[in-house]
């Protein structure tokens, strides 16, 4: 019976550091495409960030439009294939 909950409370263990991004991040802040994945985007500085859509891959987000803009200190999850900015910094959290 211990195998089996040593296992699931390893497979707990692991999904919840993925969730908050413990994974490890990066600071993007130029316009060059960053390969994920990622499991969330948090902007920082004192603009707005726009991601080029039509340069990255944004995973399960369907219908993507030209561009996304997230407001200054706003943070979206999702799967993030790659990602390319137009302006602004985010944080980029890695999924694994």
């Amino acid at each position: 019976m211990s195998k089996i909950r040593d296992f699931f409370l390893g497979e707990i263990a692991k999904s919840h550091d993925e969730s908050l991004g413990q994974c490890g991040s990066i600071i993007i802040d130029d316009t060059v495409e960053h390969t994920g994945p990622f499991i969330a985007i948090t902007v920082i500085g004192t603009e707005d960030a726009v991601i080029d859509t039509s340069e990255c891959d944004l995973g399960a987000l369907e219908d993507q439009p030209a561009t996304i803009t997230i407001p200054k200190g706003g943070t979206i999850f999702g799967n993030f294939t790659s990602i390319e900015l137009d302006s602004g910094t985010i944080i980029a959290y890695r999924e694994s």
